[in-house]
Formats: structure tokens, sequence, C-alpha cells
């Protein structure tokens, strides 16, 4: 036992020796000015970036300011539906709903796809041909990143339909909830709800279709009144 005790400790010495001679004093420095020097560019790398998030945030929240209490009026050909908007929650979907609305983009475009107890879908520039084949495949030229916020997708809710990856962004068609759905929480940005028309969101949700999901019978966005 005592042999092997001091059998340890002699190792232990033999380490310590070797540790000693192949690190010197003036090598150890060297590592510790190096680990300095790449610490403090990580340093000034991470205040860049926070300077960066902070200025992006100063921008965002002026936005949600100035779009605070703006509302809309989406007439169908089935009726009147109002809504209010969430610009503290995803502001720049917000702008661009409320900046296409107001330049008529969305008039004379379709709800191209609906489903009882889950939702009507609209906004897409395509819907405004002759040719219903292509229906749900447009958009804008420049997408939109997601802001995936906590605002639950019940029946009322307002959000913006995307394609399966989700780093493309999002483009101009919205739906509105007709049931609820947890499973696309956090997965489709929330930016806005009905405050009145559910009865006319029902009326388009339960309307004939085909088994594509698309009204037998057109219902047209006729137009968007932005409101304050």
């Amino acid at each position: 036992m005592t042999n092997l005790f001091f059998g340890k400790n002699a190792l232990l010495l033999f380490l310590i020796s070797f540790f000693i001679i192949q690190c010197t004093p003036a090598e150890e420095i060297e590592k510790l000015e190096k680990s300095r020097e790449a610490l403090k560019i990580e340093n000034e790398s991470l205040q860049s970036s926070l300077d960066i998030l902070q200025k992006d945030k100063v921008k965002l929240d002026f936005l949600a300011q100035r779009l605070q209490g703006i509302t809309a009026e989406i007439t169908t050909s089935m009726g009147k539906i109002n809504v209010e908007f969430y610009p503290d929650k995803a502001p720049l979907h917000v702008f661009t709903f409320v900046s296409r609305a107001e330049s008529g983009f969305y008039d004379g475009t379709t709800f191209h796809r609906v489903i009882e107890n889950f939702m009507i879908q609209g906004g897409d520039p395509n819907s405004k041909d002759n040719d219903p084949t292509n229906d749900g495949q447009g958009g804008p030229i420049a997408m939109l990143p997601h802001e995936f916020n906590d605002i639950k997708h019940v029946p009322g809710v307002l959000s913006t339909a995307r394609v399966s990856d989700v780093n493309a962004g999002a483009g101009s068609q919205f739906f509105i909830m007709h049931g609820a759905n947890t499973g696309l929480d956090n997965q489709y940005t929330v930016f806005g709800m009905v405050t009145e028309g559910m009865d006319v969101v029902n009326k388009i949700a339960t309307t004939a279709k085909n088994p594509q999901d698309r009204p037998l019978k057109d219902v047209l966005i006729k137009s968007i009144k932005v409101k304050r």
C-alpha cells in the first residue's frame, strides 16, 4: 500500500515537472495574451451586434407606434369583415398588409381556399386571373421575415400564410381562422383579429367547394378600406 502511495506521488511529481518544463512562464504569458486578444475581438463583435439590434428595435418600435389604432374593413362578395391589428407583435406584417390594402393590391383577389372549422385563405394576386390552377402559388417579389409571436390561432385570428420552408419568409397571402388550431401557434405570424363579421367568415368557410377546397363560386375581396 505504501509503495503504491509513493508511486502515485512520484508520477504526479513527474507530470508537474514535465508541465513546468514544457510550459515556461514566457509561453504561458503569451498564451494568456492571445486568449485576452481573442476575448477582446469577440466582445467587440458582440457589442457591434448588440448596437445593430438596438437600432433595429428603435425602428420597429417607431413603426409599431405609428400603426397603433389602425383598423381595416374587408369588403367581400359575401359581406364585410372588420379587423384590428397587433403592431406591437408583428409591426412589419401589419405595415405591409396596410400598405398593400391602401394600394389596392388585394382588390379583386379571392378567398381561394376555405376549410370549415379551420380557416379561409386569400391574398394571392394569381387569383385575379382566369386560371384557377395557379391560385395559392402567387405572392410579391419581396418576402417578409417571420414575426412569430405568442398569440394563439383561435377563431377570428388574422394570420400570415407561408410555404413549408420557414427560411423563405412570408408573402402576401393571409388567412382568417374559422376554428382553433394549436398546431399553427408560433409557426405562423398572427398580426390581427376580426372585430366584426365572424358571421361572414362563417358563410365563407361553409360555402360549397370542390375537392381542392376552392369555393365553387368565387368569393371576392372587393376592397380593403384602412381606417384610423
